[in-house]
């Protein structure tokens, strides 16, 4: 009977070595009595010392010969004696085995020195599972660690206590389970001798805030927090009154410290050693990510240049890389517009990366240099594969944040690449319930609408459904909210999906409608793919509107050619990706004008649409080519085009689009 009770806590499946290692009497070698078991037919031996119990039932009918109120005390048992008779040079790989049963005992252990002994090797065994990113298994050892120490743990246990909380924090926070975390977090913070030892849980306090979508508080936080540090930002603290002269301040200081630096120069720089100066940049790259959401978004700018300043004086470290990195989009976005000096920045963060190999930034650098840099130079499309690589990198480092942000960048960028309908509605479904399991609410929001225009556009279902279905809202809802960048996704997907349909009358009402909303266009911040679909489609709407509305004929005229000369310029850093917008501009401002070169210029956008692989701007090219046509009476031309744009939208999979050109042809 000792021997059933025994193996039946061992599991389905046990070797020899374990049962002789865990044998509850030691003088009693239970070991000898197992072949006489296997004979019975109740365990099976499979090979030499490895056994399998002969089915479930049994092994359950085995382990109720366990009195209920005596389960946990043998489980603990079992576990003693696997840590006794195992030797240290062996723990790391057998602890999981020992853990396993002593957890489950852990309620029955009274003494503090027991209690500590177990709580290490519940850090141990999280620490490993965090080296094989298995992080919920590492969250779980933490918490199991931290119940078992006493009340006066950091009175007795300083070190332990202190690399338990900070450990489970930052496993909770990579989990998503950001309550449990801030209850860890105020018990760290009451305890900590000094601020060094506070700032982990700073951190994950400020990234909790974040992924709630609080904005201002996080923020507020970390002025707080700078404060303590003796670093304080301008303004006495509130990030709200930074004003522009105090980043251009700011920004002279960076340019002074850079002189005629160059990037040879730059990654020659040693190593930062400063510990001080390593917690304030790793501290101050936490509120990246928030800046453009904030009402005053200059803080973004002033803490970037602060950052990078720190790493020209005083040394590069992972951050820099960071630093580096989002200095791209504050340089394209700035007065100047400077493409040539973000592309610097972006390619000079990549480069830093090489100087650590093992960086744990590379998700957020990833996502900056390829999501909001590089686009302005390299095809789109080449951009695809590095965010996903960006994503994978998030998860595998605990990054769940960037690595979500990733994916936000990746969805954007394959719909309006025309990357085929079909498979990203299977995607942008997988990564929005990737968001959400990882609490990253703000991206699920902000992928949502892009899923919601690839459904409008295949026609699989309707598209207001998702909303519901993910995140128990609607999208007029959803424009009602703070959250600056999912109500500039919506405006410009709502655009899209009317321009791709012809529904142009539709798009000039969504284009309304956008500019009295606070953050419709006038609210953009950054550059990025929306922004540039934003300034496309309201060329193409601005045109079409001069040619229907001749009351407001050069109010719209001069929209489309606000649109237009944006194209020109960015042509020239990258004609792969904006060549075919600026023809079919031109196009339509031709158009516009009765000019018949419009004619050329339509198949010019074919071509360059076709050689840039972007198959849906091909089918949108054809089909204002078509209604040229139409306009001009020739019927069996335009209907040639319409069935060339019907087979460029078959292709890229939007079947609405299809059926709607079925009348045309």
């Amino acid at each position: 009977r000792l021997v059933l009770k025994l193996a039946s806590c061992l599991g389905f499946c046990f070797d020899g070595a374990t049962f002789t290692k865990a044998r509850v009497k030691s003088e009693r070698h239970l070991e000898n009595v197992l072949p006489s078991v296997c004979q019975i037919g109740y365990i099976h031996e499979i090979s030499p010392g490895k056994f399998i119990w002969a089915h479930d039932q049994v092994m359950q009918a085995a382990n109720r010969l366990i009195p209920a109120n005596m389960k946990e005390q043998f489980q603990l048992l079992i576990g003693t004696r696997l840590l006794m008779n195992t030797p240290e040079t062996e723990l790391e790989s057998t602890i999981f085995s020992i853990l396993v049963h002593m957890n489950k005992g852990i309620r029955l252990i009274q003494h503090p020195d027991q209690k500590y002994e177990i709580a290490e090797l519940n850090l141990m065994a999280g620490k490993i599972c965090i080296r094989t990113l298995s992080f919920h298994s590492a969250a779980r050892y933490f918490t199991n660690g931290i119940a078992l120490l006493p009340g006066d743990c950091f009175e007795n246990e300083y070190q332990l206590s202190l690399e338990l909380h900070d450990l489970a924090q930052n496993t909770l926070s990579m989990t998503g389970d950001f309550d449990k975390m801030s209850s860890l977090a105020s018990r760290e913070l009451s305890h900590a001798k000094c601020f060094q030892d506070k700032v982990n849980t700073y951190r994950n306090l400020v990234g909790h805030l974040i992924s709630a979508g609080k904005h201002e508080e996080a923020v507020s936080k970390m002025s707080e927090i700078l404060d303590e540090m003796g670093e304080p930002l301008p303004g006495g603290g509130d990030h709200r009154t930074i004003t522009k002269g105090q980043c251009l301040r700011e920004y002279v200081a960076l340019m002074v410290t850079l002189r005629f630096k160059t990037e040879r120069d730059i990654l020659s720089i040693p190593k930062m050693s400063d510990s001080r100066h390593l917690v304030l940049l790793d501290f101050l790259q936490t509120i990246i990510s928030t800046t453009s959401n904030l009402k005053n978004p200059m803080i973004g700018a002033l803490v970037i240049f602060r950052m990078v300043r720190m790493s020209l004086k005083y040394g590069l470290s992972e951050v820099s890389a960071i630093a580096f990195a989002s200095m791209g989009p504050v340089l394209i976005n700035g007065p100047k517009e400077d493409y040539s000096g973000g592309l610097f920045y972006a390619s000079l963060a990549l480069k830093t990366l090489d100087h650590f190999p093992t960086n744990k930034y590379t998700s957020r650098v990833y996502c900056i240099a390829y999501g909001f840099v590089l686009i302005w130079r390299d095809p789109m499309q080449a951009s695809l594969e590095k965010l996903l690589e960006g994503y994978d990198i998030g998860c595998n480092t605990g990054d769940q944040e960037f690595a979500c942000w990733n994916l936000l960048s990746y969805a954007g960028l394959a719909l309006y690449t025309g990357q085929p309908l079909q498979a990203l509605e299977k995607d942008l479904k997988k990564y929005i319930k990737r968001a959400i399991q990882c609490q990253r609410i703000a991206a699920a929001c902000s992928i949502t609408p892009l899923l919601s225009a690839v459904l409008d556009l295949d026609g699989s279902k309707n598209d207001e459904d998702i909303y519901m279905h993910f995140l128990n809202t609607t999208e007029d809802k959803m424009l009602q909210s703070n959250d600056r960048r999912a109500c500039v996704l919506i405006w410009t997907k709502r655009k899209f999906s009317r321009v791709m349909k012809n529904d142009m009358d539709g798009a000039i009402a969504v284009y309304k409608l956008s500019t009295g909303h606070r953050f419709g266009k006038p609210m953009y911040v950054f550059k990025t793919i929306p922004f540039i679909m934003g300034v496309f489609l309201d060329g193409l709407i601005a045109f079409y509107a001069a040619r229907k509305k001749k009351s407001t004929e050069k109010k719209w005229l001069d929209l489309g050619l606000e649109s237009l000369n944006a194209m020109k310029k960015w042509a020239k850093l990258s004609k792969w990706n904006f060549h075919s917008k600026l023809l079919l501009l031109e196009a339509e401002y031709l158009f516009v004008r009765g000019d018949g070169l419009a004619l050329g210029k339509y198949e010019s956008a074919i071509t360059a649409a076709q050689t840039s692989r972007f198959i849906h701007e091909e089918g949108l090219a054809y089909s204002k080519l078509g209604h040229y046509h139409l306009s001009h009476g020739r019927d069996t031309d335009a209907s040639q085009s319409f069935a060339h744009a019907k087979r460029c939208f078959k292709k890229w999979g939007a079947r609405r689009l299809v059926e709607g050109l079925g009348n045309l042809i």
